[in-house]
């Protein structure tokens, strides 16, 4: 069934939805107001794999990620889609972010269809395809609703499902779960990795969340504190399909500690020296001679 889940009729080809980042440098501003906010960054997702991009706050994750989007230019290196330079943004690449950005005038099933309309496909296709998503991603039965009748998950549903609607070779992916609660997050990434089982595009997910990295990826990249940099590679030693009792296994808590270790110590360089390795000794300090405890 795989084959009808897009407009084309075709899932992505063997070995297609390659990126390749190498040396990639970002810069903004100029002379005193120069910031780097990313230095040297090589990595790559293969052809139907799931990689996270995880470290502190500033480090350069979205960037990243709007650089393979096309929506910035890397100011060094180069950024490839299956060997092509990513000049701009593309039909190719599918993008959602935390907001949920849905047309509110259009009801569901007509976001879905939106991409595939300026693609100037046919109607009958157009509502099939729709459909078809919708009905994965759990959605069929509000697909004549509107944005404002929906639940923030159901939003983020639809925003995934729209933009996998126009058979893009590769989904990215900044933060789309960030505004959610906890129980409706934890559902959202289980929708998430059982979609992406059935389509095995390949992803680029951004997350300050360890344990949404660890659940739903292949292997996940540690940015370092700005100006960021690749701190760590980590391959995830988990079985597919992923269930949520596997947040309980050994593998997953070994990762998890490994990770919460690496990214403690790269949000302790972002917060500045101040806070040091052995505790928060900073919020001990007296103010104008009397105890901070007295001035709070």
């Amino acid at each position: 069934m795989a084959d009808q889940l897009t407009a084309t009729g075709q899932t992505p080809g063997a070995g297609e939805g390659r990126i390749d980042l190498h040396d990639v440098s970002m810069r903004f501003g100029r002379g005193a107001d120069r910031v780097q906010a990313v230095d040297g960054v090589s990595l790559h997702v293969a052809p139907g794999e799931f990689v996270s991009l995880i470290g502190p706050s500033g480090c350069g994750k979205s960037t990243l990620l709007n650089v393979v989007a096309g929506f910035a230019r890397a100011s060094e290196g180069t950024v490839t889609l299956d060997g092509q330079p990513i000049t701009g943004p593309g039909s190719d690449r599918g993008v959602v972010f935390q907001q949920y950005s849905l047309f509110p005038w259009m009801t569901v099933r007509r976001n879905v269809e939106f991409g595939l309309k300026m693609q100037g496909i046919a109607a009958a296709r157009r509502e099939a395809t729709a459909r078809t998503l919708l009905g994965l991603a759990g959605l069929l039965a509000f697909e004549n609703h509107y944005p404002d009748q929906l639940s923030g998950g159901m939003k983020q549903r639809v925003g995934i499902v729209r933009a996998l609607a126009t058979s893009p070779r590769v989904l990215l992916m900044d933060e789309p779960f960030g505004a959610l609660d906890a129980q409706t997050r934890v559902v959202m990434q289980q929708i998430l990795t059982n979609m992406w089982q059935r389509l095995r595009l390949s992803v680029l997910f951004i997350t300050h969340d360890i344990e949404e990295a660890i659940f739903l990826s292949d292997r996940v990249y540690v940015m370092t504190a700005r100006p960021g940099r690749i701190k760590a590679e980590v391959e995830i030693p988990l079985p597919r399909p992923r269930t949520p009792d596997m947040m309980a296994s050994v593998g997953f808590t070994q990762v998890l500690h490994k990770l919460r270790n690496l990214i403690r110590e790269e949000s302790l360089a972002a917060m500045g020296d101040e806070l040091h390795d052995g505790g928060l000794e900073g919020f001990a300090m007296d103010a104008g001679g009397h105890p901070l405890r007295e001035l709070v």
